[in-house]
């Protein structure tokens, strides 16, 4: 083989390994929850960060309302000195501070000569952080949309939606009535549903700031989904060869279905359509996220992983995944409005059960791959 060859192509592969050991600049970003000089300096200054200096910055977010936060912004500010009575927002590679309302010209003048310090490699941007965050960004808006939908097709509040559609049958529920109790039985559980994830969302982002507890969630977590993986598959194999729901383990237990159909009992025997499809929603959805949450929980943690807890796309996620969650509900009680039989609908839950299950098999198989890897 050629010498001169062989040269080149080992001095590319050195130049190759410099580009990608290139250490970008690191910037810590110290905010709280309600802070307006927080807020501004997300909406204004960082988003500006990655379209000047591609891929050559890593922005790191720390919620001093979380304790270890917040000592980690007491210890950098000690170890540099800065004895300034208003606190840091912004520490570049843990030497430069900013206060609030930073100078933007100044702070982006300090990255550009930090950049020329390192002289970094063009190639560098091949292996660049944002590239991956960017395609693991995409992959999560995928995942959590299938999650909602899968959620709203889950056995449990499929079986439950078939015995609320059974009772709307032999009542007198009808036409207009049918319509406004509809509307307020999924806008109950959409809303409820939310509020449950926006609980679960906070008590998870409280372990964020402790990287032991975070750490042991995230690792439990992904234990726990390739068990329900495990159960998930079971359940469909034993489903599939003796069509018997009583060979279903994950599901709601006898004592919560018949806690479910006495408030659906209940809520129709109101005078008022609309507070009884409220109670209805409310009650049921929070009954049914015993079951639910199977999907739920995990996908909270991959949210979380995605980004920062304040972040508008954090909880534009959590709404995608609540409204494809209920988007089966308002399916079948417009296809019930329109003539839906009860029959048809019961033969599709039974059906949906080995594929709804193989799915769910398949999904926390998926979520713990991209909990360990994330």
């Amino acid at each position: 083989m050629n010498r001169k060859f062989i040269f080149r192509f080992l001095a590319a592969l050195v130049l190759c390994g410099i580009a990608y050991g290139a250490e970008p600049v690191q910037i810590d970003f110290f905010y709280e929850p309600g802070c307006h000089e927080c807020e501004k300096i997300q909406a204004e200054l960082l988003p500006e960060i990655p379209k000047r200096f591609s891929g050559a910055c890593e922005i790191r977010s720390h919620d001093i309302g979380v304790e270890t936060n917040f000592m980690y912004l007491l210890h950098l500010e000690h170890e540099l000195g800065y004895t300034s009575p208003e606190r840091a927002y912004l520490i570049v590679n843990k030497q430069y501070v900013f206060g609030s309302s930073p100078s933007h010209e100044e702070f982006f003048a300090l990255i550009s000569n930090l950049l020329k310090r390192a002289s970094p490699s063009p190639v560098a941007a091949v292996a660049s952080p944002d590239l991956a965050k960017t395609w693991y960004g995409g992959f999560t808006v995928s995942a959590v949309a299938a999650a909602g939908l899968l959620d709203g097709i889950n056995p449990c509040a499929i079986s439950t939606l078939v015995f609320f559609m059974s009772l709307l049958a032999v009542s007198k529920v009808r036409s207009r009535q049918l319509i406004l109790l509809g509307i307020s039985f999924c806008m109950a559980s959409f809303m409820t549903y939310l509020g449950i994830g926006f609980g679960l969302f906070r008590v998870l982002h409280l372990f964020a700031g402790f990287t032991v507890l975070r750490s042991a969630v995230e690792w439990g977590m992904a234990v726990v989904l390739l068990v329900l993986a495990i159960l998930s598959f079971r359940d469909a194999f034993r489903f599939r060869k003796t069509g018997r729901a009583a060979d279903v383990t994950l599901q709601l237990s006898t004592g919560m279905k018949k806690r479910i159909h006495d408030v659906m009992r209940r809520g129709l025997g109101r005078t008022s359509v609309i507070w009884g499809g409220l109670l209805i929603g409310f009650a049921v959805t929070v009954l049914e996220s015993v079951c639910t949450g199977q999907v739920y929980v995990p996908t909270l943690v991959l949210i979380l992983k995605d980004g920062a807890f304040l972040e508008p796309r954090a909880w534009l996620l959590l709404l995608l995944y609540n409204a494809l969650f209920i988007l089966p509900l308002v399916v079948v009680f417009v296809a019930v409005y329109f003539g839906l039989r009860m029959e048809t609908l019961l033969a599709w839950s039974r059906r949906n059960v080995v594929v709804s299950k193989l799915l769910m098999g398949l999904f926390f198989v998926l979520m713990a791959l991209l909990i360990f890897w994330a």
